[in-house]
């Protein structure tokens, strides 16, 4: 007798998920500001992946946003730069944030974010040298499993550097006959002060040509500039360091090399000067 065997095949469907977890765990972003007048500085921190959450919804929460000054170095409060805003977005939109809810959807099962805080600073001259918030945290978990979490912190800085101040005094290039060289070694040379920032790069450009004109008639003259204390940065920039008191000094000089054509008269015309921190 033939007994009839029956066979049955059933197909098990297993879906898993990975732990959350996020590329980065500290993110430190720096800004530089004169701080010397009334402004709003916006931070954007760089992007970081939250991954491992399938087609889950978690919810995010940013904490220890109570400290909403700046300290100095010395751990003292500064009150004139404070945090106005603070929030979470996506940055290349694989996710949608509820910020009303505190919520996180991306069908994707990861998500590109960001940190976006505004920072308002009371210009004051007093203000000067390195500033930091308190660790502000992000906590992202999933909206069902409640022990799963990651955590990111995010430092925020501020170097509030002087605002540089320039003087000069005026180039005189003698008294001199018509076919005669001239030159500032046979009268006054061009000088340039510079205040701020100590120990700072700064960002020299003059035109090395500069036409002069008689205050009689039509007639002008080509000046040669150069300065002998200045580094050539590249084609169009110099630069040169402040010193640990924040102070500069440049020597302009002047050089007529032709003036077999010139009429007679007094010449003169303006040198202009670009300076800046690097």
């Amino acid at each position: 007798m033939l007994k009839k065997i029956l066979i049955l095949l059933c197909v098990l469907n297993l879906v898993t998920f990975a732990k959350i977890h996020s590329d980065k765990s500290k993110i430190n972003v720096n800004r530089e500001i004169i701080g010397d007048w009334i402004q709003r500085i916006e931070y954007s921190t760089s992007t970081f992946k939250i991954s491992g959450f399938g087609n889950r919804e978690l919810s995010y929460k940013i904490e220890n946003f109570g400290n909403i000054y700046f300290f100095d170095e010395n751990g003292t409060i500064e009150e004139l730069i404070k945090i106005n805003n603070i929030e979470l977005i996506s940055s290349d939109g694989s996710a949608n944030i509820d910020k009303n809810n505190q919520m996180i959807n991306s069908s994707k099962g990861q998500c590109n974010l960001k940190v976006i805080a505004t920072v308002n600073v009371n210009g004051n001259t007093r203000l000067g040298g390195k500033y930091r918030s308190k660790p502000i945290t992000l906590v992202i978990r999933d909206g069902k499993e409640k022990n799963e979490e990651v955590e990111i912190e995010i430092n925020l800085e501020l170097n509030v550097i002087r605002r540089l101040r320039v003087s000069t005094t005026p180039m005189d290039l003698g008294v001199g006959v018509q076919g005669q060289k001239m030159s500032s070694n046979q009268g006054t040379h061009g000088y340039l002060k510079i205040e701020g920032e100590p120990n700072r790069e700064v960002e020299i450009s003059y035109p090395e040509n500069v036409e002069i004109f008689n205050k009689n008639n039509s007639g002008s003259l080509k000046v040669k500039v150069y300065s002998p204390e200045l580094g050539k940065k590249d084609d169009e920039d110099y630069e040169i360091r402040l010193t640990s008191r924040g102070e500069g000094r440049v020597t302009f000089v002047g050089e007529v090399r032709d003036t077999k054509k010139a009429s007679p008269g007094n010449y003169s015309g303006e040198l202009k000067i670009k300076v800046r921190y690097d």
